[in-house]
């Protein structure tokens, strides 16, 4: 599962954020989510396929994860310049889904001789659909500048955890 959220991610990361501020380029980044742009929307349902779901729930993860980018919000707690190295630091705010997941599966596994997989997955669904507790999470964007303006550098598994609202401290 690490290695296809990796894949999502860099995905999304190699589509190109050059810019002439190193800030630009990850407002760029966290806009694609936002605005659901192609390419993320097509790495979320690559993704949404390797989860063992029915057809109706993977369309239930599908809106819960675009809720989820359209209400991130973010602001920049700070900017850091050393040459041609960069590290911007935002702070974001999304639902907490890990206060989700982690709540259902309690109730699963208290549940499980009364429960199948599919109801629990069913019922976690839903709980993160209806999630209104949000959560702050601060990210440092590593950014190198080259050539055609500044590119992230760093994008790994933690920073998707974080976006999505599922990352556990």
């Amino acid at each position: 599962m690490k290695k296809i959220l990796l894949l999502f991610f860099s995905i999304i990361f190699f589509s190109g954020c050059s810019t002439t501020l190193a800030g630009d380029a990850v407002e760029t980044y966290l806009m694609k989510f936002k605005n659901h742009e192609e390419e993320v929307l097509k790495s979320l349902d690559e993704l949404i396929s390797y989860e063992n779901l029915s057809l109706k729930q993977q369309e239930q993860y599908r809106f819960v994860m675009k809720r989820q980018y359209q209400d991130l919000t973010y602001k920049t707690v700070q900017e850091y310049y050393n040459g041609d190295k960069a590290i911007i630091t935002e702070e974001i705010e999304v639902y907490d889904y890990n206060k989700s997941k982690r709540e259902t599966k309690e109730y699963y596994e208290e549940h499980q001789s009364t429960l199948t997989k599919g109801q629990y997955q069913e019922m976690q669904l839903k709980a993160m659909a209806s999630e209104q507790k949000r959560i702050k999470y601060t990210i440092d964007f590593e950014l190198d500048y080259q050539e055609d303006g500044w590119h992230l550098t760093n994008l790994d598994y933690t920073i998707l955890q974080k976006i999505h609202g599922i990352y556990e401290s």
